[in-house]
Protein backbone atom coordinates (compact mmCIF):
# COMPACT_ATOMS: atom_id res chain seq x y z
CA UNK A 1 0.00 0.00 0.00
CA UNK A 2 1.51 3.32 -1.12
CA UNK A 3 0.78 6.56 0.70
CA UNK A 4 2.03 9.70 -1.00
CA UNK A 5 2.21 12.52 1.54
CA UNK A 6 3.32 14.96 -1.16
CA UNK A 7 -0.16 14.66 -2.64
CA UNK A 8 -2.77 17.20 -1.57
CA UNK A 9 -5.28 14.41 -1.15
CA UNK A 10 -4.64 11.41 1.07
CA UNK A 11 -6.99 8.61 -0.04
CA UNK A 12 -9.73 8.07 2.58
CA UNK A 13 -9.07 5.06 4.76
CA UNK A 14 -12.48 3.54 4.05
CA UNK A 15 -11.34 2.65 0.51
CA UNK A 16 -8.63 0.41 1.94
CA UNK A 17 -10.49 -1.32 4.72
CA UNK A 18 -11.83 -4.55 3.27
CA UNK A 19 -12.25 -7.56 5.55
CA UNK A 20 -10.93 -10.19 3.12
CA UNK A 21 -7.88 -10.66 5.35
CA UNK A 22 -8.44 -10.06 9.06
CA UNK A 23 -4.80 -9.31 9.93
CA UNK A 24 -4.35 -6.95 6.99
CA UNK A 25 -7.61 -5.19 7.86
CA UNK A 26 -6.49 -4.40 11.41
CA UNK A 27 -3.01 -3.41 10.21
CA UNK A 28 -4.41 -0.87 7.73
CA UNK A 29 -6.99 0.31 10.24
CA UNK A 30 -4.21 1.04 12.77
CA UNK A 31 -2.30 3.13 10.22
CA UNK A 32 -5.27 5.22 9.18
CA UNK A 33 -6.52 5.55 12.74
CA UNK A 34 -3.18 7.14 13.66
CA UNK A 35 -3.30 9.44 10.62
CA UNK A 36 -6.83 10.50 11.49
CA UNK A 37 -5.76 11.35 15.05
CA UNK A 38 -2.70 13.22 13.82
CA UNK A 39 -4.71 15.41 11.46
CA UNK A 40 -7.42 16.33 13.97
CA UNK A 41 -7.24 19.59 15.93
CA UNK A 42 -6.30 18.05 19.27
CA UNK A 43 -2.77 18.87 20.54
CA UNK A 44 -2.23 15.57 22.35
CA UNK A 45 -2.10 11.92 21.26
CA UNK A 46 -2.59 8.92 23.54
CA UNK A 47 -0.26 6.01 22.85
CA UNK A 48 0.48 2.67 24.49
CA UNK A 49 3.88 2.04 26.06
CA UNK A 50 5.35 -1.09 27.63
CA UNK A 51 6.44 -3.65 25.06
CA UNK A 52 7.62 -6.28 27.57
CA UNK A 53 5.68 -5.40 30.72
CA UNK A 54 2.17 -4.25 31.53
CA UNK A 55 1.00 -1.78 28.83
CA UNK A 56 0.35 1.78 29.99
CA UNK A 57 -1.16 4.81 28.29
CA UNK A 58 1.27 7.64 27.46
CA UNK A 59 0.13 11.10 26.39
CA UNK A 60 2.40 12.91 23.92
CA UNK A 61 2.17 16.41 22.52
CA UNK A 62 2.07 16.51 18.74
CA UNK A 63 4.42 19.49 18.74
CA UNK A 64 6.99 17.38 20.62
CA UNK A 65 6.63 14.53 18.15
CA UNK A 66 6.96 17.05 15.34
CA UNK A 67 10.19 18.48 16.77
CA UNK A 68 11.67 15.03 17.35
CA UNK A 69 10.84 14.00 13.78
CA UNK A 70 12.48 17.13 12.37
CA UNK A 71 15.68 16.57 14.33
CA UNK A 72 15.97 13.01 13.07
CA UNK A 73 15.42 13.94 9.43
CA UNK A 74 17.87 16.81 9.67
CA UNK A 75 20.48 14.46 11.13
CA UNK A 76 19.92 11.93 8.33
CA UNK A 77 19.94 14.69 5.66
CA UNK A 78 16.63 13.54 4.19
CA UNK A 79 14.93 16.92 3.81
CA UNK A 80 15.10 16.89 -0.01
CA UNK A 81 12.00 16.22 -2.12
CA UNK A 82 11.08 12.80 -3.45
CA UNK A 83 12.12 10.67 -0.47
CA UNK A 84 10.76 7.13 -0.63
CA UNK A 85 10.29 5.22 2.60
CA UNK A 86 9.34 1.68 3.53
CA UNK A 87 7.15 1.14 6.60
CA UNK A 88 7.41 -2.49 7.70
CA UNK A 89 6.98 -2.19 11.48
CA UNK A 90 3.73 -2.58 13.37
CA UNK A 91 1.78 0.72 13.49
CA UNK A 92 1.01 -0.08 17.14
CA UNK A 93 4.48 1.00 18.21
CA UNK A 94 6.21 4.36 18.47
CA UNK A 95 8.85 3.58 15.83
CA UNK A 96 6.19 3.20 13.12
CA UNK A 97 4.19 6.19 14.34
CA UNK A 98 7.27 8.44 14.23
CA UNK A 99 8.10 7.10 10.76
CA UNK A 100 4.66 8.25 9.66
CA UNK A 101 5.15 11.66 11.33
CA UNK A 102 8.44 12.17 9.43
CA UNK A 103 6.70 11.20 6.22
CA UNK A 104 3.85 13.65 6.85
CA UNK A 105 6.12 16.61 7.69
CA UNK A 106 8.57 16.12 4.84
CA UNK A 107 6.03 14.84 2.31
CA UNK A 108 7.59 11.46 1.70
CA UNK A 109 6.08 8.75 -0.43
CA UNK A 110 6.00 5.57 1.62
CA UNK A 111 5.20 1.97 0.88
CA UNK A 112 3.46 0.24 3.79
CA UNK A 113 3.58 -3.54 4.24
CA UNK A 114 2.33 -5.72 7.13
CA UNK A 115 5.07 -6.46 9.69
CA UNK A 116 6.92 -9.74 9.18
CA UNK A 117 10.36 -11.17 9.95
CA UNK A 118 11.37 -11.01 6.27
CA UNK A 119 9.83 -7.76 4.94
CA UNK A 120 12.01 -7.32 1.82
CA UNK A 121 11.62 -10.84 0.44
CA UNK A 122 9.27 -9.93 -2.42
CA UNK A 123 10.12 -6.25 -2.85
CA UNK A 124 12.14 -5.01 -5.83
CA UNK A 125 11.71 -1.28 -5.20
CA UNK A 126 14.49 1.07 -4.03
CA UNK A 127 13.92 3.07 -0.85
CA UNK A 128 15.79 5.92 0.83
CA UNK A 129 14.92 4.83 4.35
CA UNK A 130 13.24 2.20 6.48
CA UNK A 131 13.05 1.26 10.17
CA UNK A 132 13.46 -2.35 11.32
CA UNK A 133 14.02 -4.52 14.36
CA UNK A 134 17.18 -6.72 14.34
CA UNK A 135 15.43 -9.95 13.31
CA UNK A 136 14.04 -8.20 10.23
CA UNK A 137 17.49 -6.89 9.35
CA UNK A 138 19.00 -10.38 9.64
CA UNK A 139 16.50 -11.96 7.24
CA UNK A 140 16.83 -8.98 4.88
CA UNK A 141 20.64 -8.98 4.59
CA UNK A 142 20.75 -9.99 0.91
CA UNK A 143 18.07 -7.42 0.01
CA UNK A 144 19.39 -4.41 1.95
CA UNK A 145 21.26 -3.14 -1.11
CA UNK A 146 17.92 -1.66 -2.19
CA UNK A 147 17.75 0.53 0.94
CA UNK A 148 19.95 3.61 1.48
CA UNK A 149 19.44 4.01 5.25
CA UNK A 150 18.17 1.56 7.86
CA UNK A 151 17.26 2.62 11.40
CA UNK A 152 17.50 -0.39 13.73
CA UNK A 153 15.78 -0.37 17.10
CA UNK A 154 13.49 -2.24 19.47
CA UNK A 155 16.19 -4.26 21.19
CA UNK A 156 19.97 -4.76 21.12
CA UNK A 157 21.92 -5.85 18.05
CA UNK A 158 24.00 -9.01 18.46
CA UNK A 159 27.73 -9.14 17.70
CA UNK A 160 26.94 -11.63 14.95
CA UNK A 161 24.52 -9.31 13.14
CA UNK A 162 26.77 -6.28 13.58
CA UNK A 163 29.62 -8.15 11.87
CA UNK A 164 27.33 -9.09 8.98
CA UNK A 165 26.40 -5.42 8.48
CA UNK A 166 30.04 -4.47 7.88
CA UNK A 167 29.84 -6.08 4.44
CA UNK A 168 26.91 -4.11 3.02
CA UNK A 169 26.67 -0.64 1.47
CA UNK A 170 23.46 0.32 3.29
CA UNK A 171 24.01 2.92 6.02
CA UNK A 172 22.90 1.32 9.29
CA UNK A 173 22.10 3.18 12.50
CA UNK A 174 21.21 1.69 15.87
CA UNK A 175 18.67 3.87 17.68
CA UNK A 176 17.82 4.35 21.34
CA UNK A 177 14.48 5.69 22.55
CA UNK A 178 10.99 4.88 23.76
CA UNK A 179 7.39 6.05 23.60
CA UNK A 180 7.92 8.56 26.42
CA UNK A 181 10.66 10.32 24.41
CA UNK A 182 8.69 10.38 21.13
CA UNK A 183 10.97 7.75 19.66
CA UNK A 184 14.74 7.76 19.57
CA UNK A 185 16.83 10.38 21.32
CA UNK A 186 20.18 8.72 20.62
CA UNK A 187 21.72 7.18 17.53
CA UNK A 188 24.95 5.45 16.51
CA UNK A 189 26.33 4.44 13.11
CA UNK A 190 27.24 0.77 13.20
CA UNK A 191 28.85 0.17 9.81
CA UNK A 192 30.94 1.92 7.14
CA UNK A 193 33.10 4.95 7.77
CA UNK A 194 32.63 6.97 10.97
CA UNK A 195 30.95 4.04 12.74
CA UNK A 196 30.85 4.35 16.50
CA UNK A 197 30.46 2.06 19.54
CA UNK A 198 28.59 4.85 21.35
CA UNK A 199 25.10 6.29 21.15
CA UNK A 200 25.15 10.04 20.71
CA UNK A 201 22.12 12.00 21.82
CA UNK A 202 20.63 14.90 19.87
CA UNK A 203 21.71 18.38 20.96
CA UNK A 204 18.38 19.19 22.64
CA UNK A 205 18.59 16.14 24.93
CA UNK A 206 19.95 16.29 28.49
CA UNK A 207 21.23 12.97 29.89
CA UNK A 208 21.96 11.93 33.49
CA UNK A 209 22.47 8.74 35.49
CA UNK A 210 21.16 7.74 38.93
CA UNK A 211 22.86 5.70 41.67
CA UNK A 212 22.10 2.49 39.73
CA UNK A 213 23.87 3.88 36.62
CA UNK A 214 20.48 3.97 34.90
CA UNK A 215 19.86 6.62 32.26
CA UNK A 216 17.69 9.70 32.86
CA UNK A 217 16.42 11.75 29.91
CA UNK A 218 14.99 15.22 29.44
CA UNK A 219 14.50 17.47 26.44
CA UNK A 220 13.09 21.00 26.92
CA UNK A 221 11.89 21.07 23.30
CA UNK A 222 10.41 17.59 23.03
CA UNK A 223 9.34 16.43 26.50
CA UNK A 224 7.06 17.74 29.26
CA UNK A 225 8.84 15.91 32.05
CA UNK A 226 12.00 14.04 33.00
CA UNK A 227 12.07 10.29 32.28
CA UNK A 228 14.04 7.93 34.50
CA UNK A 229 14.70 4.64 32.72
CA UNK A 230 15.82 1.24 33.98
CA UNK A 231 18.50 1.06 31.27
CA UNK A 232 21.99 0.59 32.70
CA UNK A 233 24.47 2.66 30.69
CA UNK A 234 28.08 3.74 30.74
CA UNK A 235 28.38 7.49 30.16
CA UNK A 236 31.31 8.43 27.91
CA UNK A 237 30.53 12.15 27.89
CA UNK A 238 27.51 14.33 28.62
CA UNK A 239 25.88 13.29 25.34
CA UNK A 240 27.42 9.87 24.52
CA UNK A 241 26.85 6.51 26.19
CA UNK A 242 26.94 2.76 25.74
CA UNK A 243 23.88 0.68 26.59
CA UNK A 244 24.71 -2.22 28.91
CA UNK A 245 21.43 -3.82 29.96
CA UNK A 246 18.21 -3.57 31.93
CA UNK A 247 18.25 -3.12 35.70
CA UNK A 248 15.09 -5.26 35.86
CA UNK A 249 17.10 -8.24 34.57
CA UNK A 250 20.10 -8.03 36.94
CA UNK A 251 20.93 -11.37 38.63
CA UNK A 252 22.47 -11.59 42.12
CA UNK A 253 24.36 -14.89 42.20
CA UNK A 254 26.40 -15.50 45.33
CA UNK A 255 26.67 -11.76 45.95
CA UNK A 256 27.90 -11.11 42.38
CA UNK A 257 25.67 -8.79 40.35
CA UNK A 258 25.40 -10.11 36.80
CA UNK A 259 23.94 -8.27 33.83
CA UNK A 260 22.39 -10.90 31.50
CA UNK A 261 22.75 -8.79 28.36
CA UNK A 262 26.55 -8.80 28.72
CA UNK A 263 26.62 -12.61 28.72
CA UNK A 264 24.18 -12.75 25.81
CA UNK A 265 26.50 -10.52 23.76
CA UNK A 266 29.46 -12.80 24.55
CA UNK A 267 27.78 -16.10 23.64
CA UNK A 268 25.66 -14.92 20.68
CA UNK A 269 28.34 -16.03 18.18
CA UNK A 270 27.98 -19.66 19.29
CA UNK A 271 24.20 -19.90 19.00
CA UNK A 272 22.48 -20.05 15.57
CA UNK A 273 21.06 -16.59 14.87
CA UNK A 274 17.60 -17.90 14.07
CA UNK A 275 17.44 -19.31 17.61
CA UNK A 276 16.10 -16.82 20.15
CA UNK A 277 17.70 -17.10 23.58
CA UNK A 278 18.37 -15.21 26.78
CA UNK A 279 20.16 -15.47 30.11
CA UNK A 280 18.00 -15.71 33.22
CA UNK A 281 18.16 -17.18 36.72
CA UNK A 282 16.35 -19.59 38.99
CA UNK A 283 16.48 -19.91 42.81
CA UNK A 284 19.47 -21.76 44.27
CA UNK A 285 19.99 -22.85 47.91
CA UNK A 286 23.65 -21.82 47.95
CA UNK A 287 23.94 -18.94 45.45
CA UNK A 288 20.50 -17.40 45.98
CA UNK A 289 20.12 -17.24 42.20
CA UNK A 290 21.95 -19.31 39.63
CA UNK A 291 22.52 -18.30 36.03
CA UNK A 292 20.71 -20.30 33.34
CA UNK A 293 20.48 -20.14 29.55
CA UNK A 294 17.07 -20.49 27.89
CA UNK A 295 16.83 -21.25 24.15
CA UNK A 296 13.72 -21.36 21.96
CA UNK A 297 13.12 -24.50 19.92
CA UNK A 298 14.08 -28.16 19.95
CA UNK A 299 17.18 -29.25 21.91
CA UNK A 300 20.51 -29.34 20.04
CA UNK A 301 24.14 -29.84 20.92
CA UNK A 302 25.62 -26.52 22.03
CA UNK A 303 29.30 -25.86 22.66
CA UNK A 304 30.39 -22.59 24.25
CA UNK A 305 34.18 -22.48 24.81
CA UNK A 306 35.24 -22.29 28.47
CA UNK A 307 37.61 -19.45 27.50
CA UNK A 308 34.53 -17.19 27.35
CA UNK A 309 34.22 -17.56 31.12
CA UNK A 310 37.82 -16.97 32.23
CA UNK A 311 38.76 -14.96 35.33
CA UNK A 312 35.92 -13.02 36.93
CA UNK A 313 33.64 -14.16 34.12
CA UNK A 314 33.55 -17.66 35.64
CA UNK A 315 30.47 -16.53 37.59
CA UNK A 316 28.72 -15.76 34.29
CA UNK A 317 28.72 -19.34 33.02
CA UNK A 318 25.18 -20.78 32.84
CA UNK A 319 24.70 -23.64 35.30
CA UNK A 320 21.89 -25.15 33.22
CA UNK A 321 20.53 -24.89 29.67
CA UNK A 322 16.79 -25.16 29.06
CA UNK A 323 14.99 -25.47 25.73
CA UNK A 324 11.48 -24.03 25.42
CA UNK A 325 9.35 -24.79 22.35
CA UNK A 326 8.02 -21.23 21.97
CA UNK A 327 8.74 -17.78 23.42
CA UNK A 328 5.63 -15.65 23.94
CA UNK A 329 6.47 -12.23 22.50
CA UNK A 330 4.94 -9.02 21.24
CA UNK A 331 4.86 -7.51 17.75
CA UNK A 332 8.36 -6.08 18.20
CA UNK A 333 9.66 -9.61 18.83
CA UNK A 334 10.54 -8.68 22.43
CA UNK A 335 10.11 -11.89 24.37
CA UNK A 336 8.79 -11.89 27.91
CA UNK A 337 11.74 -13.07 30.04
CA UNK A 338 9.97 -13.35 33.39
CA UNK A 339 6.97 -15.19 31.96
CA UNK A 340 9.23 -17.70 30.20
CA UNK A 341 11.43 -18.22 33.29
CA UNK A 342 8.33 -19.00 35.38
CA UNK A 343 7.61 -21.85 32.97
CA UNK A 344 11.07 -23.24 33.71
CA UNK A 345 10.29 -23.30 37.44
CA UNK A 346 7.21 -25.45 36.76
CA UNK A 347 9.16 -28.03 34.73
Amino acid sequence: MWIDFSSKKIIPSSLFLTKKNKEEYFWKKAIFSFLKNWYDNKPILSLTSGTTGIPKIIFLRKKHMYERAVKTVEFLKLKKKGIRGLLCLSPDFIAAKMFLVRAIIFQWKIYCIPPSSNPLKNIKEYFDITSMVPIQVFFSLKYLKNIKIVLIGGYSISNFLEKKLQNISTICYATYGMTETSGHIGIKKINGSNKSPFYKSFQDVILSIDNRNCLGIFSPSCMDSFVQTNDIVHMISKNTFTWIGRYDNVINSGGIKIIPELIEKEISTFIPYEKRFFISSIPDKILGEKVILIIEGDPFLLHIPDTIFNGKKKFYKPKNIFFISYFPSNLLEKFKRKEITKKILKI
